[in-house]
């Protein structure tokens, strides 16, 4: 949400570039289908003599021919172009919002692979005490030296874990770079938690809101814009009319004329009858379009908001039942270990399930920030 990156994200996305040059390409042809056709110009001769004794019948020929279009055909086009440009800005907010929701959910698996490493770094940590206690109960004869293998191995896979665990974080932050559109970003550091408060709106909330989406306003726009290209291709069934004005100058007689003439074709064979079936099949493709967009974006929906529920419980759970335990039971192990209460064979499994338990947790978390990021857009107060 920090203005600075929103507007750093929007300057530097090669995607959003793209998508705002298509709106302004949009807008260049709107402009140019409502130009009124440009004149021409006509300068001839008639009758010249192949013959230099023939009679001199001369004549020159000067003037302008201005095509004029009929029907409304310049205001329909244009129409149908700004109404283009709309399809295009529309498609601009479809971008936009995909694109911040591919970041949110690569910054939330970011932070979950730098929350990972920190874990495996206390787990690896939790090993070296654990080897060095061990070494010092097998020096003061307390312990077998099969038992400080024991936890020498659980400490060497600890550091193949930490060290796979600093290569996933790296991968992490080059598909954040890649997800804000520049991979050759050096991303640092991550501001943020994953244990954050979330209040799931509900999904009739949700649901009302659904007209407003940016994928629906696009279906929307696509429509109008194909009923307007009907439009226009039912007036370009009226061909342009062509006036001329001409000079006429006749070296017979020293005379100057003027002609004016209209030219007016005939439509007998083209009606433009094939444009107006592709667009009316344009149309109902477009109207078809916004029915599939309608229930795609309801069942994503109800899938969104469905995961993050499930994730929200789950989370909650390891923390508020499985976690505190977890740490009751490592806690008595060590100590009852430290006593020589137990054996090493029987404080190792209750380490390695407290350490997965921790990993787990921090997926929950992952879960639920990335089933945020999808069922987040559909809020109205976003």
């Amino acid at each position: 949400n920090d203005p600075r990156f929103r507007a750093n994200f929007d300057a530097m996305h090669p995607q959003l570039a793209e998508a705002r040059a298509l709106v302004e390409a949009a807008s260049g042809r709107a402009q140019q289908a409502g130009a009124f056709p440009n004149p021409e110009a006509i300068v001839g001769a008639q009758q010249l003599p192949l013959d230099s004794n023939a009679s001199n019948q001369r004549e020159y020929v000067a003037g302008i021919t201005q095509p004029i279009p009929l029907g409304g055909r310049l205001g329909k086009a244009r129409e149908a172009e700004l109404l283009e440009r709309e399809v295009r800005a529309r498609g601009l907010e479809v971008t936009h919002r995909n694109l911040r929701k591919r970041v949110h959910s690569a910054f939330a698996t970011a932070l979950y692979q730098e929350q990972a490493f920190l874990a495996q770094s206390r787990i690896a940590q939790g090993f070296e005490k654990a080897v060095a206690t061990t070494k010092a109960r097998v020096d003061a004869g307390d312990a077998v030296p099969e038992d400080l293998a024991r936890v020498e191995m659980e400490l060497a896979r600890a550091k193949v874990e930490l060290q796979r665990s600093a290569t996933m974080r790296e991968h992490s932050l080059v598909a954040l770079a890649s997800a804000i559109g520049n991979v050759g970003l050096s991303v640092k550091s991550l501001a943020g938690s994953l244990d954050a408060t979330f209040e799931i709106p509900t999904l009739e909330s949700l649901t009302a809101s659904l007209s407003e989406q940016p994928e629906i306003q696009l279906a929307s726009a696509s429509i109008r814009a194909s009923n307007a290209r009907i439009d226009l291709a039912k007036v370009e069934r009226i061909p342009d009319v062509k006036v001329e004005a001409l000079y006429h100058r006749l070296e017979a007689t020293k005379e100057n004329t003027i002609d004016i003439g209209l030219s007016i074709p005939l439509p007998l064979f083209n009606r433009n009858q094939g444009r107006i079936r592709e667009a009316r099949a344009d149309a109902a493709a477009a109207e078809a379009r916004a029915r599939t967009t309608q229930n795609e974006l309801n069942l994503q929906l109800r899938e969104s908001h469905a995961q993050l529920a499930s994730a929200l419980a789950a989370s909650r759970a390891l923390k508020n039942e499985i976690l505190p335990r977890a740490d009751t039971v490592l806690k008595a192990a060590e100590v009852r270990y430290d006593a020589g209460d137990i054996s090493l064979s029987e404080v190792l499994p209750v380490r390695r399930n407290w350490a997965m338990m921790q990993l787990t947790y921090l997926e929950s978390l992952r879960d639920v920030m990335e089933a945020w990021a999808q069922v987040r857009p559909f809020s109205a107060s976003n």
